[in-house]
């Protein structure tokens, strides 16, 4: 399985439709993913952007560049390691989509109040009431 294989099958998995998702998410600019997909082993990213992609998806660099893992890594979805393949993924769809793993990614660098304000938001969109002051 090829980079371009494993980043498609990440995106797939992770519920990210576009590259254009993938990219705000991860900070790696549309066209660089875009060179990774189409090329397949003709084009080699920087590590830094191999680092954004992985922290993006929840996996390892050597785990999307080579599809290794050592014995002790955790898989790239928290499952055990298989060496070299690709964990099972499960029957139903996963618990986040595109859209939650974008609003994860720009909440994982803010500070906790602003993740409490954020969340305070969203209850009163989800429930249509105002929470108690």
């Amino acid at each position: 399985m090829s980079l371009a294989q494993r980043l498609r099958t990440l995106m797939r998995w992770r519920g990210i439709h576009s590259q254009n998702q993938l990219a705000r998410i991860s900070r790696v600019p549309q066209s660089c993913i875009h060179r990774i997909l189409t090329r397949e082993d003709r084009y080699s990213p920087s590590r830094g952007t191999l680092l954004r992609l992985a922290t993006a998806l929840e996996t390892s660099v050597p785990w999307l560049t080579d599809g290794v893992l050592s014995g002790t890594e955790p898989g790239p979805h928290g499952l055990p390691a298989n060496e070299g393949t690709l964990p099972a993924m499960p029957a139903t769809a996963p618990a986040i989509d595109g859209y939650c793993a974008e609003i994860c990614a720009l909440l994982r660098q803010q500070p906790d109040s602003t993740k409490k304000t954020v969340l305070s938001m969203v209850r009163i969109l989800v429930e249509g009431v105002a929470p108690p002051p």
